[in-house]
């Protein structure tokens, strides 16, 4: 039975147009809505089960604004636009939708579009319900756990961060009869690793004093309701409230979520995470935590004023936390992943939190930044362990042979086919394969995969007999697919098939702050082979790896690492080679015509950057000039299209 279909959509004839494809394919349209109020009367009255939403409505409001009101209901939603602008397309992936097409658009990519956002969706409501009972387990387990009360709260930022990422978290407990405020601060430092502060600790790690404390919590606001702030929403936030502006300047947050908990009778207890991340929660987050309240409460309250020992002072916590502490670099669970940036923690939660399932992965980012070690560390974690890991490097697979390759073939099925071969699918039965470079693979071999994607099964090359495989998928690009897509060099429903559970990979550029240790471990590795003694790098050295903006990512740092500890003649490396580079955006505007405002603002942008050298954070980087966080910038380069280009030399 085919579902029930709202559209939304203020051109008549467009959406009539609509109507009438979707009931010819067995679709019921339960109604056309001009408007997000009426759309909104049309979901209580009709119950859809999909909608197909415009973003610019008749009376100047947007679809987008209907994106959290339908994720509340769990109802899926694609985006069907003539509007490809960057800033809009951005709004509109940031309220989650199963997919986006833009006017004008084939029948059938309608029809596959929603096929595809139809089984991901469920997928989806059957990994929240999964997720719900998992983190209710978890809540439990730490309730009924007979661990100290310093040990359950040490225990607290790690049932939250695989739910609600965050890299500050604080938990206010108001109590009415003293009318006073106890809060407990958990600042991210490491994957499962994090700094247990009291307010006055978190005040002294902020260098604040008693006299600018007095000021600044004089004029601080405290949430009566529950609240999602991201982005600007976020930073219009902080005007009124000057001292979570501090907290926001010295910890670079850009979103905030907070969950007011109030039990009748009972004192209320405020929830509130931040993240460096400035799209990081929606209304299924805050949801989760309403869901869940009664659990949160009586945890919460259970462990409100912990029994530590008063010789002792906060030393039961901080003991905790030594004996949690895990090693410097490495986080052990992720197969020797090294690094402790924000934006590489917020990768190890998203593998966290799909390693244990069997749903199909979409690795992206540029060349060098660790794809196949992702994947492998995903297959690790995963229950297929024990089973095969099979790797299939797409781009370097012979057109002529890659049916053969992927799928097997018989005896004699070709000329040069000697004996009967299985194929990488076939081999990885049971386990996963993994399909690098999948962008490269030819639109001929694509029709053939997306069968093996839909429905497991498929024939060697000669063979009429079916062959069923239970086979999970992780592909990994460097390519950006939904280009490919709109090119019409990758197939649409392909594309919806492999991206269920995407994960970005940052580029090293992006993850400073993991540099060094990668360089360290890199010298470790290859003067160990050479049976060398080298013991680290000269702070000249350090800095110069520490500026330069690795455009071949982390393979390229390795190269550096190896060249370098080669050529060394002492036990510190106190000279690198390093290749040179400008700066400047990727679609330059003609020189005929006026420039936009972003154009011109990339054009600031990039001259800054090329006055700093390349250098976007730290003292006399780009953002302290522009006044910008670095999270910030860094965000505007990838928006705008500005890239980097290489001029390749000593």
């Amino acid at each position: 039975m085919k579902e029930n279909v709202l559209i939304v959509e203020d051109e008549f004839i467009v959406a009539n147009d609509l109507r009438f494809k979707l009931i010819k394919a067995g679709y019921t349209v339960c109604g056309i809505a001009a408007t997000v109020s009426e759309a909104k009367e049309l979901i209580e009255k009709s119950k859809p089960s999909w909608v197909l939403l415009d973003i610019f409505l008749q009376d100047g409001s947007m679809g987008t604004e209907l994106g959290s009101y339908l994720t509340e209901r769990n109802l899926g939603f694609i985006y069907i636009s003539a509007n490809t602008n960057q800033s809009v397309l951005e709004k509109a992936k940031s309220t989650q939708p199963y997919g986006f097409l833009v006017k004008p658009f084939r029948e059938r990519d309608l029809l596959i579009m929603l096929d595809i956002a139809s089984k991901k969706h469920q997928n989806n409501l059957q990994l929240n319900t999964q997720r719900e009972s998992v983190w209710r387990r978890g809540l439990q387990n730490i309730s009924e756990s007979s661990a100290s009360q310093a040990a359950k709260i040490s225990l607290i930022p790690g049932a939250f961060q695989t739910f609600i990422p965050f890299d500050y978290m604080k938990i206010e407990f108001e109590d009415r009869k003293e009318s006073g405020t106890l809060q407990w601060n958990f600042v991210r430092v490491g994957f499962d690793e994090y700094q247990i502060l009291k307010n006055t600790e978190l005040q002294s790690a902020m260098g604040l004093n008693a006299s600018d404390i007095a000021r600044f919590r004089s004029r601080a606001s405290k949430a009566r309701v529950d609240i999602i702030y991201n982005d600007i929403d976020y930073k219009k936030s902080l005007l009124d409230d000057i001292w979570e502006k501090q907290l926001s300047n010295f910890y670079e947050l850009e979103s905030r979520l907070t969950k007011k908990i109030s039990i009748s009778g009972s004192d209320p207890i405020s929830l509130s995470f931040y993240s460096r991340n400035s799209t990081s929660y929606s209304d299924e987050q805050l949801a989760l935590l309403q869901k869940t309240e009664k659990e949160l409460f009586a945890l919460l309250t259970e462990v409100k004023n912990p029994r530590i020992d008063a010789a002792t002072g906060t030393k039961n916590i901080a003991s905790v936390q030594r004996e949690a502490k895990r090693d410097e670099t490495k986080n052990n669970n992720f197969n020797g992943i090294i690094g402790k940036s924000p934006i590489l923690l917020r990768v190890l939660d998203r593998i966290n939190m799909v390693a244990s399932s069997a749903t199909s992965v979409l690795i992206t980012g540029e060349s060098g930044t660790g794809k196949e070690l992702i994947a492998k560390c995903i297959h690790a974690l995963s229950p297929r362990k024990s089973k095969p890991l099979v790797i299939v490097n797409c781009g370097a697979l012979p057109f002529e042979l890659i049916e053969s390759e992927l799928f097997g073939h018989e005896k004699g099925a070709f000329t040069g086919a000697a004996e009967k071969r299985i194929g990488k699918f076939e081999a990885a039965d049971g386990g996963t394969i993994f399909l690098d470079e999948i962008g490269e693979l030819p639109l001929e071999a694509q029709v053939k995969l997306l069968r093996v994607t839909q429905e497991m099964e498929f024939e060697r090359v000669g063979s009429s007999k079916t062959t069923k495989v239970d086979v999970r998928i992780i592909a990994a690009t460097n390519k950006n697919l939904e280009k490919e897509v709109s090119q019409g060099r990758f197939r649409l429903d392909l594309y919806y098939r492999l991206n269920v559970f995407p994960i970005e990979l940052p580029a090293l550029r992006d993850r400073r702050e993991d540099i060094v240790p990668l360089a360290n471990s890199f010298i470790e590795k290859f003067a160990s082979k050479i049976s060398k003694r080298i013991s680290g790098m000269s702070p000249d050295v350090i800095k110069t790896l520490e500026s330069y903006n690795w455009p071949g990512n982390i393979r390229e740092l390795e190269h550096v690492i190896e060249r370098s500890v080669l050529t060394s003649s002492e036990e510190t490396i106190s000279k690198v080679s390093l290749n040179s580079g400008i700066w400047q955006l990727e679609n330059s505007a003609p020189a005929n015509r006026q420039k936009t405002f972003e154009e011109n603002e990339a054009d600031h942008i990039i001259s800054v950057l090329k006055s700093c050298q390349g250098k976007v954070g730290g003292p006399g980087g780009a953002a302290e000039i522009l006044g910008l966080p670095v999270s910030t910038l860094h965000s505007k380069i990838k928006k705008l299209g500005i890239k980097k280009e290489f001029e390749f030399g000593e």
